[in-house]
């Protein structure tokens, strides 16, 4: 009696709906940010001055918009570039797709909050929170991409040229300062702020591979 067929351990081919629904999730967050940026209410005798300066007086509401979208958008970047030298998937891969999804689907969420207090006594905690947020979406970019490329198991062949630890350094550092920069929002939250924002550069020139693979 032939042996029964081992079960298959790992969906080939699948990646391109793995990238499909995310992208969507990323969009949807990315559109739930802007509903924080609404008109300034003035008075009915208003003029073009006093329009300027209610614009002017909503400067949380841009900062933490710059800091959500552009996290977001340096999140998208990474999860493509992964993508890029993946070429498969397995159930653990999945389950730290989607948490990252979720993680990512609270950052309009954190975006309101620092916004709203980002000018009272509770911009400690606001700040706190969204650090603590960035920093648990680059620790899962980093469990999915230290899975993946454990014995090679997920990347596209050949893997040579593609940068496991260099990209693994980058990912741990980015999670460390997103932790360090919690940690000094209790004293200094307007400097964690600007820490988060270098962070998106930061992340922006994370390269996957060797060649220019964008």
């Amino acid at each position: 009696m032939p042996n029964a067929t081992p079960p298959q351990q790992f969906q080939d081919n699948e990646t391109v709906r793995i990238e499909a629904f995310s992208d969507g999730v990323f969009a949807i967050a990315i559109t739930l940010l802007t509903f924080e940026l609404k008109a300034p209410t003035v008075k009915d005798d208003f003029t073009s001055r006093t329009l300027f300066w209610a614009l002017l007086q909503q400067w949380p509401a841009y900062i933490a918009y710059v800091l959500s979208f552009g996290t977001i958008f340096t999140i998208w970047v990474n999860h493509h570039r992964m993508f890029n030298v993946i070429r498969r998937s397995d159930a653990r891969f999945l389950y730290l797709n989607g948490l990252l999804l979720f993680l990512t689907c609270l950052i309009p969420f954190s975006a309101n909050i620092l916004a709203r207090y980002i000018q009272t006594s509770a911009t400690e905690a606001s700040t706190i929170l969204s650090m603590l947020l960035f920093g648990s979406i680059t620790a899962t970019l980093y469990a999915m991409w230290h899975h993946a490329t454990t014995d090679l198991r997920l990347l596209k062949r050949p893997s040579s040229d593609v940068r496991v630890i260099m990209v693994r350094k980058g990912l741990a550092i980015s999670t460390g300062v997103y932790v360090l920069s919690a940690l000094m929002a209790m004293l200094l939250p307007l400097l964690s702020i600007l820490i988060g924002l270098a962070m998106v550069a930061y992340l922006a020139r994370l390269m996957y591979h060797r060649q220019k693979v964008v």
